[in-house]
């Protein structure tokens, strides 16, 4: 029954992967031409516009928040690891628990800080598109929870006597 639910979890978080990454290409993608339009308007046409400035803000701020779970996925966020990787194997993995517990805990109350700022800011709306302002805040909340999901899904996989997936 664990093997069954493990290999789930998997092939769910495999999935949730595939969309961080695609969503942060994408964004990457949204962005540069975006700004290469603005570039193009403003000193070729002689034309500024004011929309393309917010929709980058937009994106990046979008961008920032996918990036960053789509690399605590792969464990591959900033970290000092001088003193953990001079503990003896068992210290090692409880040093790696203890650090997931407390990423959990902490992007957890991010995301829950996120949705209440999205739902504070709902009706404001933005200057130039008039797209609401909560577009602005709904990345914390979402990139806050995949930032809990991960370590998460590490502790159950522990919890099995499992690595984590690799990408």
């Amino acid at each position: 029954m664990d093997e069954r639910r493990s290999s789930l979890i998997d092939g769910a978080e495999r999935a949730v992967g595939w969309v961080e990454d695609g969503a942060v290409m994408l964004l990457i993608v949204a962005m540069t031409v975006v700004v290469n339009l603005q570039i193009f308007a403003r000193y070729l046409f002689s034309a500024p516009m004011i929309w393309p400035e917010e929709v980058t803000r937009l994106t990046l701020v979008w961008l920032t928040f996918l990036g960053a779970a789509a690399l605590g996925r792969r464990c591959a966020d900033i970290a000092v690891t001088t003193f953990v990787d001079k503990l003896p194997t068992v210290g090692q993995k409880v040093a790696m628990a203890a650090r997931d517990i407390a990423l959990v805990g902490l992007f957890a109350f991010v995301a829950g800080e996120g949705a209440r700022l999205a739902d504070a800011v709902e009706g404001m709306p933005l200057v130039a598109t008039d797209w609401p302002t909560a577009l602005l805040a709904w990345p914390v909340a979402i990139g806050g929870a995949l930032m809990a999901l991960h370590p998460a899904l590490r502790l159950f996989r522990l919890g099995l006597g499992r690595k984590a997936l690799t990408p």
